[in-house]
């Protein structure tokens, strides 16, 4: 017997990493007034990011506002990321603190401070550090068409402020020491590009790529947040330095960090940190394992071809009120909403029986 593709892609095959029903977070922080603008693509709560940033991608993106994003948003990430930036913001109180590791031009970033600003919270205070200086500056006309404070990408730290945001950027890498590292880029446009031990004599990367390389300042996690009393979301993007990075800064995670999702860059790094963390203080509320490929001599952290995703929770310092709360209320959201698109298509149906019944009794009173 023939089954639709619906039925045949359940769940069992197809792992988001989340549940659909969970998506109904997001509603709350859609911006109703948000407009397309020419070369940006504006994302359903209002923020705009330059297509510049990215290779050329198809389609009509800065014709139209962003829908939740499902999968994802088909420009740069997807909906798990949105809902660990989302979960953290809900979970906030009077003041709302995130850190960007690998930031590149600061999305989440840019993001969760335009969603504590819908929320309310005016007290946000914004953290970056990133490796590549070109990526960098582009986080200075990122913040600056969302009406952010905009930092100086000249100087390898720069703060910047207003009435209710305040910015630090480090130009740097974040890894398990502080010291220098070597950094390497494909260019402007190379988001896979990385800290590593080195290429060989024609500049080839791991991953086979023609690169360029420079020595870049190194942090460790513990380094950057060392002056802020707490961080309600942490955003990691360190190509491949996550596990070491981590480990090294364990302790003042547990001590400060309230949600962390971290971008994972092999299967193995999964493993680490499952290992690492589960049962440790820490729980893990969204994952989904990374894509690579396994076709080529390369080393596994160069074989990713999408970045896995692991939404940590630390246990300490989140009631877990604040977020186990959403499978139940989201699962009734989605009912609700279903049973609305339900009442528009009966109504919908309604409305043609009607038109169709008057046209019959016309047609009777004609004929009679």
């Amino acid at each position: 017997m023939d089954r639709t593709l619906h039925e045949t892609l359940t769940d069992n095959q197809i792992y988001l990493g989340f549940s659909r029903s969970e998506l109904q977070a997001l509603e709350p922080y859609r911006d109703p007034t948000a407009r397309p603008t020419v070369g940006f693509y504006t994302d359903f709560s209002g923020v705009k990011t330059r297509l510049s940033y990215f290779p050329p991608i198809p389609g009509l993106h800065d014709q139209l506002v962003g829908d939740l994003p499902f999968p994802d948003d088909g420009i740069h990430a997807e909906a798990v990321e949105y809902l660990a930036a989302i979960k953290s913001v809900n979970a906030a109180d009077d003041s709302f603190t995130a850190v960007e590791l690998g930031a590149g031009y600061g999305p989440w970033l840019a993001f969760t401070a335009k969603a504590a600003q819908r929320k309310g919270i005016s007290q946000i205070k914004l953290v970056a550090v990133e490796a590549d200086p070109d990526r960098r500056a582009l986080m200075q006309t990122h913040f600056s068409d969302n009406d952010l404070p905009s930092i100086d990408p000249q100087s390898t730290f720069s703060s910047a402020e207003s009435d209710s945001v305040s910015v630090e950027s480090y130009l740097g890498a974040v890894g398990e020491k502080n010291g220098k590292l070597t950094f390497a880029s494909a260019g402007i446009l190379d988001w896979g590009g990385s800290v590593f031990a080195g290429c060989n004599d024609g500049g080839i990367d791991n991953r086979g790529e023609k690169v360029q390389t420079y020595e870049v300042d190194c942090y460790t996690i513990e380094h950057v947040i060392r002056d802020l009393p707490i961080v309600d979301y942490l955003h990691i993007d360190i190509q491949g330095y996550e596990y070491l990075s981590i480990t090294a800064s364990l302790a003042t995670l547990r001590a400060k960090v309230r949600f962390m999702l971290v971008e994972t860059h092999s299967r193995i790094i999964e493993g680490q940190l499952l290992e690492l963390l589960h049962g440790k203080g820490w729980r893990l509320i969204n994952e989904k394992p990374c894509k690579f490929r396994h076709d080529a001599p390369l080393p596994l952290d160069a074989l990713v071809q999408l970045d896995g995703s692991q939404l940590w929770v630390n246990l300490a310092l989140v009631d877990s009120t604040r977020f186990d709360i959403y499978t139940e209320d989201y699962r009734l959201r989605t009912a609700e909403y279903r049973a609305e698109q339900l009442d528009k298509v009966v109504r919908a149906k309604d409305e043609v029986i009607w038109a169709l019944e008057a046209e019959l009794e016309r047609f009777r009173k004609q004929s009679s």
